[in-house]
């Protein structure tokens, strides 16, 4: 923790350079990258004509309430993040600071401090970043006093997974501390190799307490090291031509200007070739972000928005996908969710949940048209809560509908039902009753993801329901009941019905799991009569997640006919790629098919999507 002054701060000239350097290196959110790819694609032809590298950021730590449970939290840019799930994990017995995280082989791990005293380390594996399971406590070994911090490092040209953890072996605990490095033996990460100790970062006579909180990363064939010196309270830096060492200290004392009583430092790559460390300011319960353009030059540090004063020690990771030349999806530039689709006015509309705010707390439904249902067109707000005089927040879920010369839309809202009309698929839609159409919980169950169906007769009927699928027949004047609801529900139903009609039957699609789980995955089944009950199809679910291809929470669809044709495309949405989840989510679509005898294909995600429909 001591500083050892071999390198002082830079001259101004030098982080005026610097600082040139890192615009370079900013993260290119994924709203940026989805804008700028629908940009180019406007009346060119299908999205993208290179490959383009989307990042999200994952952040697991603990915060300054405990030392028991693990938060995990998401960013498009680094900087900016929003919670995924608080208290995500508490481990069976001990603690459960310093989290390290790595994706891998589709799973989620965590490797953390159990004890402030003991020899082993902790691990957690999930399949969601929401729900954790102890997978292990892992006893490396050593006669150990403490057993710190363990890193994962992932980065070494043989792939294999390394936990480097901090081991005080000395004659005192708290004292003597030196990182060690283990190598996982398998891929379960439940048998692990004899810890092998980093040469050259180890305690000395001026630097007694030793090293801990030692975060490795390499750049080509130099592996650096970001350790801090826990007599003079400061990070400090070395490098290597290997894992082990010996490593040799490019920077001591407050060789970065970044002051002591820092810890717990973190560094992710950027898009670009940047960096950015993360350190903790625990004297002050302050969390601190800096960048690099090459890990030795680095800006002051700044307070972490948002998070700074809630979290501790914990570990940022970039997760990225590529979307390819030619893909179509997503569909929607930006965060959207549960679409609507319809065709009008010689266009293909699209209102969709505006997604991105925590606890789906959006007050607007935008409409998004499109001559060939791959190139759109953000028309702005198509409803906007506040012009409701009965509720300004929890927009999900519209339906929109055409019955004689007028628009209906049926959202939810205040987790009711409300109903909007318009003279036109743009809107804008003003409410047309003043009050919800249907009451939150008036049938014993949430009142929201209305889905709206006009029969081929001119029949109106409404559908709606979380935990339980409610069918009605509309009244011609669309905002009042002709017949009660009544619960026509199907097995492993659970919310967002879509209803639509072909060859004389009618299908009724759902959602089954919950949003937030990337297992979220649609159903249907078949019915003679528009008020059910639906007989559910074998083969279910007929749409579902693709982890091999980073798509997953697959649901909320409606669907779309082709005007004059026998051609079928589903709407849907699903965790933005990569990194995304249920308040994350981006519109897809896909083509649907039909069997002889009526059965819907087995609907394979895509990023590829559609080609343009002429």
């Amino acid at each position: 923790m001591p500083p050892h002054t071999t390198r002082p701060w830079r001259a101004p000239a030098v982080l005026l350079a610097l600082l040139a350097a890192l615009a370079l290196v900013v993260p290119l959110t994924a709203n940026r990258v989805h804008a700028a790819e629908h940009h180019r694609s406007d009346g060119s032809g299908r999205a993208v004509q290179q490959s383009t590298t989307v990042s999200r950021y994952l952040f697991t730590a603990f915060t300054n309430s405990g030392e028991s449970n693990m938060y995990v939290y998401g960013s498009d840019d680094a900087r900016n993040f929003w919670s995924i799930q608080d208290k995500a994990y508490t481990p069976p017995s001990g603690l459960v600071r310093d989290p390290s995280v790595i994706h891998r082989g589709g799973r989620y791990y965590v490797a953390y401090t159990t004890g402030w005293t003991g020899t082993t380390f902790g691990l957690a594996v999930s399949d969601d970043r929401r729900t954790w399971t102890h997978l292990a406590d892992i006893d490396h070994g050593v006669a150990a006093n403490n057993t710190w911090a363990p890193e994962f490092f992932t980065d070494a040209p043989d792939g294999k997974v390394r936990v480097v953890v901090s081991l005080s072996t000395g004659p005192t605990a708290y004292r003597h501390f030196q990182p060690y490095v283990l190598t996982a033996l398998d891929d379960t990460l439940t048998k692990w190799s004899e810890p092998r100790p980093l040469e050259g970062i180890a305690p000395s006579e001026s630097d007694y307490n030793g090293y801990i909180d030692t975060f490795v990363v390499r750049k080509g064939a130099t592996y650096h090291a970001f350790t801090k010196n826990a007599t003079g309270e400061l990070i400090e830096h070395a490098v290597a031509d290997r894992v082990t060492g010996p490593y040799r200290f490019t920077g001591k004392g407050d060789w970065a200007g970044w002051g002591s009583l820092l810890e717990g430092q973190t560094v992710v790559a950027l898009p670009g070739g940047g960096y950015r460390m993360f350190m903790d300011g625990y004297t002050v319960k302050k969390y601190y972000y800096s960048d690099s353009p090459d890990l030795e030059h680095w800006t002051p540090k700044r307070e972490l928005p948002g998070l700074s004063g809630v979290v501790r020690h914990g570990t940022v990771i970039r997760e990225t996908a590529t979307v390819r030349p030619g893909d179509a999806n997503p569909a929607l530039p930006g965060y959207h969710a549960d679409p609507d689709v319809m065709y009008a006015e010689g266009r293909y509309w699209i209102y969709p949940t505006e997604d991105g705010h925590p606890g789906w707390s959006g007050t607007r439904f935008n409409g998004f048209s499109s001559p060939d249902l791959v190139h759109w067109t953000d028309h702005g707000p198509a409803l906007d809560l506040a012009d409701v005089s009965w509720c300004h927040e929890n927009a999900w879920a519209p339906s929109v509908v055409k019955k004689g010369d007028t628009y209906w839309m049926y959202f939810s809202a205040c987790q009711s039902i409300g109903v909007a009309k318009s003279s036109s698929p743009q809107g804008p839609f003003t409410d047309a009753l003043g009050k919800p159409l249907v009451a939150k919980g008036q049938f014993g169950h949430q009142s929201i993801d209305p889905d709206a169906f006009v029969d081929d007769d001119g029949t109106p009927y409404l559908y709606f329901g979380q935990g339980a699928f409610e069918a009605a027949r509309l009244n011609d004047d669309m905002v009042s009941f002709a017949t009660q609801p009544v619960k026509i529900t199907p097995p492993g139903y659970n919310e967002a019905p879509t209803v639509f009609k072909r060859a004389g039957r009618y299908y009724a699609m759902w959602s089954e799991d919950d949003t937030r789980s990337p297992d979220y995955r649609v159903a249907y089944g078949v019915s003679d009569s528009p008020l059910g009950p639906f007989t559910k199809a074998a083969g279910n679910p007929v749409l579902a997640k693709d982890p091999s291809d980073q798509i997953l929470g697959t649901g909320h669809n409606s669907v779309i006919q082709v005007p004059g044709r026998d051609e079928w495309y589903i709407v849907y949405h699903r965790f933005a790629r990569p990194g995304g989840d249920g308040t994350h989510r981006e519109v897809a679509i896909d083509r649907m098919r039909f069997d002889p005898d009526g059965t819907i294909q087995k609907i394979r995600p895509t990023q590829a999507g559609i080609d343009p429909v002429p």
